[in-house]
Order: structure tokens, then sequence, then C-alpha cells
């Protein structure tokens, strides 16, 4: 199953380029990894449900002011396993209060670290769901909503230790950023199974990318 869905060689070369037209200089490394997780998530759930957010840290002002929190904001390389670790307990408890059997079998993730102008790095991270439990983000404008869009928002601010939802919009949606996969699709080489490999190939671009010897990419361990 999973050689089936997985690019061939000519397949990932034509994407490599493609990449490379579009966004400049890519990680090959990091390219063939989110290929392969993609086609390892799919060959073990067959609908899978996928989010993009674009993870930010707050701005700190340039004098010390004990009452501004920004000042206590945790933004160690820690910060996004904090980050998943918060998601996958509210999830738990959903999976729990919605009476459903077992552990949730997703998320599974991948992300990448880079530096713009701002005075702190960001994460980009694409989420991996079960479709058939969570397939909508929902309205995270709503700081009491019971949706995925708020429950990210809410890891995130725990992950920096800053209080939701003042920091809510550290977390940024991007337009048309979910996307409805399935294992047929893949195989079948159907048109939204390479765009999201296109998007999702932004990760791996290597212009922004932050080279102070900590990682810039990584992904989950699937079952």
């Amino acid at each position: 199953m999973y050689d089936e869905i997985l690019l061939t060689n000519i397949e990932f070369e034509a994407l490599f380029q493609k990449c490379i037209s579009e966004y400049g200089p890519m990680n090959l490394e990091y390219l063939t990894r989110s290929v392969e997780f993609t086609a390892q998530v799919l060959a073990e759930t067959p609908r899978v449900f996928a989010i993009r957010c674009d993870l930010r840290f707050a701005v700190d002002t340039t004098e010390y002011d004990p009452d501004q929190l920004i000042f206590m904001q945790r933004t160690d390389p820690a910060v996004i396993t904090r980050f998943m670790e918060s998601l996958k307990s509210q999830i738990k408890a959903n999976h729990k209060r919605n009476n459903r059997r077992g552990v949730p079998p997703l998320p599974a993730y991948i992300w990448c670290r880079e530096k713009d102008s701002s005075a702190h790095h960001h994460y980009h991270v694409m989420l991996f769901f079960h479709r058939d439990d969570y397939a909508y983000l929902g309205n995270y404008l709503e700081s009491d909503g019971d949706n995925m869009g708020v429950r990210i928002q809410k890891a995130w601010c725990s992950a920096l230790s800053l209080p939701y939802p003042e920091h809510a919009h550290l977390v940024h949606f991007p337009t048309k950023g979910t996307y409805g996969l399935s294992r047929n699709a893949a195989i079948n080489r159907d048109k939204i199974y390479h765009d999201f490999l296109f998007r999702l190939a932004y990760f791996s671009k290597q212009s922004t990318k932050v080279m102070d010897r900590q990682r810039n990419f990584g992904c989950s361990q699937l079952r």
C-alpha cells in the first residue's frame, strides 16, 4: 500500500523541479521526508484531514517591563514539542467526552522553523487528523469555541506560557490551508494529492532556514 502511494523517482523529480522554480533552492532531505511521511500517513489512514498553521512568538519590547507577560514567554527549542503535547491532550479529552473508544490514532505532524526580519524565528506546521473524527477547522475567532482552530490556538499559547485568548493571534491559518486527502486519491495521483505535496514542499525551501545548530525540520513518529 505504501509503495502505491509513494511518488516514483520520475514523479519526485518533477515535483522537485517545480518546487525549485516556485520556491527557489530546496532541501532535498526535507522534501524527501515530507513525501515519504505523507505516504506513510495515508497508508495507515484512508481518510485524512490536514491543517496548515503558522506559529509565531510575541514581539519583545526594547526595555524590560515586569508587567509585560511576553518577557515570560518560552522560546526554547522544546516549544514545538509542548505545543503538540498540549494539542494531543485536548484531543484525548474531546475523544473521551464524545465516548469514543481507545485513543485517537492521530494527529501526526510535520514542522519547519524559519527566520525572517522579525526578532524571533517562527514555525510552519502541517497537522494530520483522521477525517472520520475531525474534518473542519471551525470558527477559531470564537474564543470559547469547541473546534480544532481554537484547540490549536490554546495549544500554542500553552507552549509559550502566555494567556489565551489574549495571544491567540500568534497562530495564523493561511487561506486555503485545510486539505481533505484520501488514500485512493493518492494512489490514483489525483490533482488534490499533487497540489498538497506541492504546498507541503514549501516547508523544505532553503532560503529562510536558520543556521544556528538547532533543528529546522521534524515530524512525528507514526505507530
